[in-house]
């Protein structure tokens, strides 16, 4: 086969793909039919059901024409006003948790959450400029390396937070720290995690949970080393916990300056995903108000069986509750392409209530 036979080739191949996929886009656009399902509340609720089975389209999630191009296969389009959030003060004074939901610029969206200690200065600093550092970086380095970026947006929110606090700072001893879980979604595929501390990410796949990422804690031995080299103790407290110089549950997180000289660094943990929409059902980030009281299964239980990402994170903050959390508690959910596939009960008061009758915790 000559160059101009396997150039003609390739173009009829390419032709016939991005046909493919505008008849898929089509298709989903017009071969969707309307069922009637019954909300909680009694209401009849409208629910569109694709029978191409590409996803579950009750999140009305559009297909993204340029990505599905690239990847030859449908990709559905993840909107920020399809994730749902909700955070509670709990049975605490005051709510130091912080998240934002937000579209950095198109085709990359950027979720996060802060889980703020010793006052809620550091959560709010991250909360009003963690992005401006992430952009800052993104400018400067290509699409390949946004995990670098993630790294550099750390460690520079972490130092001007530091320069901030020099100036208009309480003059206590003890500094105020947050931990930061941040996620970046680039082109509805790739999935980029960030983080520092306790605060998690999660992916529901196949309707199993699956942790993208790991406490920083004393109890892990590369933690536990880093802070002894450092001259930092680890100090168990009445309840078992580890505590660095006896004051911090965690081993990394920003802020908390007072203790960077003894290994807490604000150094992430960063990862790439990518995201398999036939199988992917959510994402979900949470602080450890959810996080002390529900193991990961049973966080993707409670989402599975709510009927959008707005109700199943109110219904995670409410599950905390009911699972005697006395901390703040914070949830995004975040919808990927099979959204509801794993459905197994439309009621999510009559699962919640079987759920606590055969927990460990109340046997």
């Amino acid at each position: 086969m000559n160059f101009s036979s396997t150039f003609l080739l390739s173009k009829s191949i390419a032709n016939c793909n991005k046909s493919r996929l505008l008849f898929l886009q089509s298709a989903k656009r017009f071969s969707t039919h309307s069922a009637i399902a019954k909300h909680k509340n009694g209401s009849a609720k409208p629910v569109n059901v694709d029978i191409l089975g590409t996803w579950d389209s009750r999140t009305e999630l559009p297909l993204e024409l340029e990505s599905s191009i690239n990847y030859g296969k449908p990709i559905p389009q993840i909107l920020t006003s399809s994730v749902g959030t909700h955070s509670i003060q709990g049975r605490r004074p005051y709510n130091e948790d912080r998240f934002v939901v937000k579209e950095l610029r198109p085709n990359l969206l950027y979720f996060s959450v802060f889980d703020g200690h010793g006052g809620s200065e550091c959560a709010d600093y991250c909360y009003r400029h963690m992005e401006d550092h992430l952009t800052f970086w993104l400018d400067r380095l290509s699409v390949s390396d946004i995990e670098h970026a993630i790294d550099a947006a750390f460690l520079e929110v972490n130092n001007s937070f530091a320069r901030w606090w020099a100036y208009h700072g309480k003059a206590t001893s003890n500094v105020p720290g947050t931990t930061a879980t941040i996620s970046l979604l680039h082109k509805n595929m790739d999935l980029y995690i960030g983080h520092v501390g306790d605060s998690r990410a999660m992916l529901c796949r196949g309707g199993v949970a699956r942790r993208l990422t790991t406490d920083h804690c004393p109890s892990l031995l590369a933690e536990k080393t880093r802070i002894e080299q450092s001259q930092g103790k680890i100090i168990v407290d009445d309840v078992g916990r580890g505590m660095v110089n006896g004051r911090l549950a965690m081993t990394r997180s920003i802020g908390d300056l007072e203790l960077k000289p003894f290994g807490v660094t604000a150094v992430p943990d960063v990862r790439k995903v990518k995201i398999k929409h036939g199988r992917d059902a959510f994402l979900v980030l949470t602080t450890d108000g959810i996080n002390c009281v529900m193991s990961d299964q049973e966080i993707c239980d409670v989402v599975q069986r709510t009927e959008d990402p707005a109700d199943a994170a109110h219904c995670l903050t409410d599950a905390a509750l009911h699972y005697s959390s006395e901390d703040n508690a914070t949830a995004i959910v975040v919808p990927l392409g099979s959204w509801g596939n794993n459905t197994t009960s439309a009621s999510i008061f009559y699962s919640f209530g079987r759920s606590m009758t055969v927990s460990s915790r109340f046997s």
